[in-house]
């Protein structure tokens, strides 16, 4: 698991909002694959297309984020607050989702194959009609 100061977790953020605005010309994606992002405040954040393949997002504060087309395949989202968060197309393959916030989240073809939503919190049948999901999804009792 790699460590990452918040100063330097803000570099990485600004660097990826200059490579998303300059179509790809300037500053460079973020790549956090494997990071430790325990509790991180992450509020509005621009990460589409980011690779947070396997990071550890227990309890960080995603609300109204922007990870379209992110990579969060294998990720710890335990009890993450993703209300509101925009993961169409998504990869969050195998992802921990276990008692995270999905309220109003957009999972639009999002690939949740394998993912563990038990005791996850908000979540529709809507939701989940709109994702890609398979027999080794794991949904809450509810469903």
């Amino acid at each position: 698991m790699h460590e990452i100061s918040k100063d330097d977790l803000k570099k990485v953020l600004i660097n990826h909002s200059l490579w998303l605005s300059s179509e790809e010309t300037e500053g460079q994606p973020a790549n956090l694959e494997g990071y430790n992002l325990r509790g991180a405040v992450l509020l509005g954040a621009n990460l589409k297309n980011a690779n947070l393949k396997g990071a550890y997002l227990y309890g960080a504060y995603l609300k109204n984020a922007n990870l379209e087309q992110a990579n969060l395949a294998g990720a710890n989202l335990r009890g993450a607050n993703l209300r509101w968060v925009n993961l169409k197309e998504a990869d969050l393959s195998g992802a921990n989702l276990t008692r995270a916030d999905l309220h109003k989240s957009h999972l639009e073809e999002t690939n949740l194959t394998g993912a563990n939503l038990q005791m996850s919190d908000g979540l529709t049948q809507q939701q989940i009609d709109q994702a890609q999901t398979s027999k080794t999804t794991r949904f809450p009792d509810s469903f």
